[in-house]
């Protein structure tokens, strides 16, 4: 940074934060993100939370005690200021504790709830991943899955494409892939599902269509390749999709979570040979950009859980059974709820809940208790601006890990599962710019889960192999 340019931030008007309570945690001074080092993003972290005003602003700072740089008691832009003088003008470094972690040492008005780069990872933590690999989609890659197209026993991948329909890359097995085949689709596809929608033992596609308000079925030969696209009309702005049977017909549903207007979640019921009957809409009264499906209140139905964007709720639509969806039950969640993944968190037979809050910057759990309700929260931190989540069990302890994808931060975060419903410290791995959705998969035969991103910004899905 330039001298002339650091006196200018020297000179802007000062500001304060509103200061949080905590223990004796240990902590560095100066890391304000909570990523385990001092950087230029710790300043540009600061500040943000000081003076940003759209969703993307921080709420509240887990550490307090780390945002104050200078260690005078306040959090303000003195605090990004001394942060700044340090990296980049060789001014005195941040007081005690910097190098090592440790306790505050003073006594003031902050605060640290937490700094996880300071906290043992628990046993089983051992996740890692090699250096993203990329490969081309079409224009803008939404959502993605894995599964096995083509039946060679090697999981292939499927990318929704926001200006290009659908692209099929098929695995070799060894965790690469070859060259996308596209397929068409409605106007702008946001999301797909993958399942068997016409019983022919082929793997179809369901996939959800931003702007032509519709899902489209794409009927597969078993060999990689997909019929023509066939589109059923659904509530505007369809973000996410999700299959499984609700009727218990034997015959795949579909569900359609709707982000435009009031928001609301559709259910189309298969009508077998892979049609589907007309959407039968669920008001839910704010966007909703995610739904999952599962049996939550284990009463043999299944059940839906959907993001509610206006109310930063999570709402549980309960299955009767015969297709149709119950009184919704909602919980309250962080701000900005834009993804919701399902499992069994803290290993009781029980589903629990993960959501990953955008405006926030943080990812909510809520564990299940086994009649459909979810009486117990908590929330931890995720990057900047979290958009899409996946569990698995990652590092092979038998406990559901959370990878989330950061889109503000340009990395994917891994939360390793204590099993016991709580998540251990970050792992953070930086790929390309706006890493949007991803998957997990085991691409290469080596019995763990690797990871792949699309990228909302270019043509590209990384593929991040586990080591």
């Amino acid at each position: 940074m330039k001298r002339s340019s650091f006196l200018v931030l020297v000179a802007l008007a000062a500001g304060a934060g509103n200061p949080v309570r905590g223990g004796n945690q240990l902590y560095r001074r100066g890391d304000s993100n909570l990523d385990g080092k001092l950087d230029l993003s710790d300043a540009t972290f600061t500040l943000r939370f000081l003076f940003y005003g759209f969703i993307g602003r921080p709420k509240s700072l887990e550490c307090q005690d780390a945002a104050d740089a200078n260690d005078d008691g306040r959090v303000d832009i003195s605090d990004a200021v001394h942060s700044l003088g340090f990296l980049f003008l060789g001014t005195a470094p941040p007081p005690p504790p910097f190098e090592v972690c440790g306790p505050d040492p003073s006594r003031d008005g902050l605060g640290c709830e937490v700094f996880p780069a300071c906290e043992e990872l628990p046993s089983g933590g051992d996740v890692g991943f090699s250096h993203p690999v990329s490969y081309t989609a079409a224009c803008l890659p939404t959502d993605v899955a894995f599964s096995d197209f083509n039946g060679d026993h090697a999981l292939d991948l499927a990318a929704a494409n926001f200006c290009a329909g659908v692209s099929i890359l098929l695995g070799a097995g060894d965790g690469t892939l070859g060259k996308a085949a596209d397929h068409g689709a409605g106007f702008r596809p946001q999301a797909i599902a993958i399942g068997d929608v016409d019983a022919d033992g082929a793997l179809d596609l369901a996939v959800g269509n931003q702007d032509s308000y519709d899902a489209s079925i794409l009927l597969g030969a078993g060999d990689g390749r997909f019929g023509e696209a066939v589109s059923y009309r659904v509530p505007p702005g369809p973000f996410s999709v999700t299959l499984g049977d609700l009727d218990g017909d034997g015959a795949l549903d579909l569900a359609v979570a709707n982000a435009f207007g009031s928001g609301s979640v559709s259910i189309l019921l298969g009508a077998g040979g892979g049609t589907f009957g007309e959407a039968v809409s669920y008001a839910l009264g704010g966007a909703s950009y995610s739904v999952a499906m599962g049996d939550v209140d284990r009463d043999g139905a299944l059940d839906l859980a959907a993001t509610n964007l206006g109310s930063d709720e999570i709402s549980i639509l309960p299955g009767v059974g015969d297709g149709t969806l119950g009184q919704t039950d909602s919980y309250a969640v962080g701000d900005g709820p834009v993804a919701v993944a399902l499992g069994d968190l803290d290993r009781n037979g029980w589903l629990d809940l993960a959501v990953a809050n955008g405006g926030s910057d943080d990812i909510s759990i809520l564990l299940g208790a086994g009649d459909g309700a979810f009486p117990e929260t908590t929330r931890c931190r995720a990057g900047h601006y979290p958009r899409s989540l996946a569990l698995g069990d990652m590092d092979g302890d038998g406990a559901l890990d959370l990878a989330v994808t950061n889109v503000g931060s340009d990395e994917v975060s891994i939360r390793p599962g204590v099993g016991d419903g709580t998540l251990g410290p970050a792992l953070n791995y930086g790929v390309q710019d706006m890493p949007y959705h991803l998957a997990l998969g085991d691409l290469n035969g080596d019995a763990k889960l690797d990871l792949a991103v699309t990228h909302f910004n270019s043509s590209d899905v990384s593929i991040l192999l586990a080591r």
